[in-house]
């Protein structure tokens, strides 16, 4: 070996090394991985990742690579490209060389038209080095309109590990779908700054904690025990998704659901307000093992998640009758519009398995803005070009079917299991608003129950589903037990959708 390449060598291994030992001591005390060693659990072995800007700060021992590794390898043979803090350099903060890397690898991202993944553990911005410059051209700052740039273009996958606060915490927000360590943290100020600022003692966790990001405001997608944890999600999370908004998922040999077809009738109760887990009914449609739930503790009454169904990977967006009786809230709203919004930037097709009384009512939604929320949740189910099939799996009422992609919302298919029901409100409801002074009249108790019953049943004769199939309000009443495999058939069929929508530059709805 020639003194010029055993430099290199040699000078590549002390930099792979990290950051100082009271660096390394601290991220140990912490229980966290050094970055290597989580680029190890998360990258193929072989071929081993390519860095690029590993030289940066040298020769200076203690800012090895200035605090981040950047660069490309493969995943389950798959390229993809990622940027992943080194804590143990200065506490992973952000220098000049540092974001100078980070937009580097972004913008190599869009490039070559491939997913970025972010492992996030830093302690934001390296004040003393960046000061005023973090608004320039080149700087760190542009790191956020690259994330902007890029979104619905390539995937973006964060994973937070530690406490990540001011910019550092937009990444993990920008990303398309956030994995958040279970003590990880994130907020747009430090407890410090906080209690500066106003006055408020907090600490991280209950300033920006899993119970924050994951449970009260829907931010963070999945939560992860562990690092192996993180790396396996991430994993599964690629499987679903394409490169670029350019192609289309791929596909995986077929497997059975888990739960028998010949279930679904059963499964399903005669009372259109009696709760069951909907996640039974999905184990029934897609292949075993294959669901992957979105946000799966934040606003449950919405499930939303990534499957396979005979190999084909799609979005569900399922109402939950076991919470809140399947209600469409704010927060379901926002949920259901954002998953439809990613499933139609990547070229996922979307089932809806509609089974809601509708959006709720009252001043408490009204103050927390369902008719703007819930405009988003329609806007995007309107805007989505992926191939969508609509189920009615059993109470549709009110504008919640619209929000599901109900039939005049352009699906390529209704399907109606014989459970449905199609109205503009429930019975109960209806004969309140309709009757309500009729009603009254009748001084008689006997008799106003009987009348009840008798307005409620024609009520009810109204929207039977075979007379909505016989006036084409629905494409077909499916016998559940062939359900699946309909599904299979009309998604292959619609694979090579063609759909434009008018000219603009962009909607004017966020």
């Amino acid at each position: 070996m020639g003194q010029r390449e055993e430099r290199v060598l040699k000078t590549q291994q002390k930099i792979r090394r990290g950051g100082p030992a009271r660096g390394h001591q601290k991220q140990k005390e912490a229980g966290k991985l050094f970055v290597r060693e989580r680029l190890n659990l998360l990258f193929d072995t072989s071929p081993a990742i390519t860095e690029f800007g590993q030289f940066a700060h040298w020769p200076d021992p203690e800012m090895a690579a200035d605090g981040v590794v950047t660069g490309s390898g493969y995943i389950e043979g798959r390229s993809v490209f990622f940027t992943a803090n080194d804590f143990t350099v200065k506490a992973g903060s952000i220098g000049q060389r540092h974001g100078e890397k980070l937009i580097r690898t972004q913008q190599a991202a869009i490039r070559a038209r491939k997913p970025i993944v972010y492992l996030v553990d830093s302690s934001g911005a390296r004040i003393d080095e960046v000061a005023g410059h973090h608004v320039d051209r080149g700087s760190a700052g542009r790191l956020f309109y690259w994330h902007s740039v890029m979104s619905g273009s390539v995937p973006q996958i964060a994973v937070l590990y530690g406490t990540c606060f001011a910019g550092t915490a937009y990444t993990p927000v920008f990303a398309d779908l956030l994995v958040m360590m279970k003590d990880a943290a994130m907020a747009i100020a430090s407890p410090r700054m906080v209690e500066m600022a106003i006055g408020q003692k907090v600490d991280s966790a209950q300033l920006g904690g899993v119970d924050v990001h994951a449970r009260a405001n829907g931010t963070a997608h999945f939560i992860a025990d562990s690092e192996a944890d993180a790396a396996k999600l991430v994993k599964k999370i690629l499987s679903y998704l394409p490169s670029s908004s350019d192609e289309s998922p791929r596909s995986a040999p077929a497997k059975e659901p888990a739960r028998s077809t010949e279930a679904i009738d059963d499964m399903i109760p005669l009372d259109p307000n009696r709760p069951y887990d909907v996640h039974e009914l999905i184990g029934a449609l897609v292949d075993r093992d294959s669901f992957l739930e979105s946000k799966a503790f934040y606003a449950g009454e919405l499930v939303t998640g990534f499957a396979r169904l005979d190999g084909r990977v799609i979005g569900v967006v399922a109402n939950q009758p076991l919470v809140k009786g399947g209600t469409i809230f704010p927060e379901s709203a926002d949920k259901g519009g954002e998953f439809v919004w990613l499933c139609d930037a990547y070229n996922i097709p979307l089932l809806y398995l509609v089974d809601t009384p509708g959006f709720m009512v009252g001043t408490a939604v009204e103050k927390n803005a369902i008719l703007r929320r819930g405009r988003n949740f329609i806007f995007a189910t309107s805007s989505a070009t992926v191939p969508r099939i609509c189920v009615i799996v059993r109470k549709a009422y009110g504008a919640g079917i619209y929000a599901m992609s109900g039939p005049a919302y352009d699906p390529e298919v209704t399907l109606a299991l014989p459970s449905a029901e199609i109205a503009v409100m429930g019975p109960e409801a209806a004969i309140n608003a309709v009757y309500f002074n009729k009603l009254n009249a009748i001084a008689n108790p006997l008799e106003r129950q009987e009348k009840m019953i008798q307005l409620r049943e024609e009520y009810q004769a109204s929207y039977d589903i075979f007379k909505l199939a016989a006036d084409l309000v629905v494409d077909e009443i499916v016998a559940p037990r062939s359900l699946r495999s309909q599904l299979a058939e009309y998604f292959a069929l619609y694979a090579n959708k063609a759909v434009s929508l008018p000219p603009r530059k962009h909607a004017s709805i966020l």
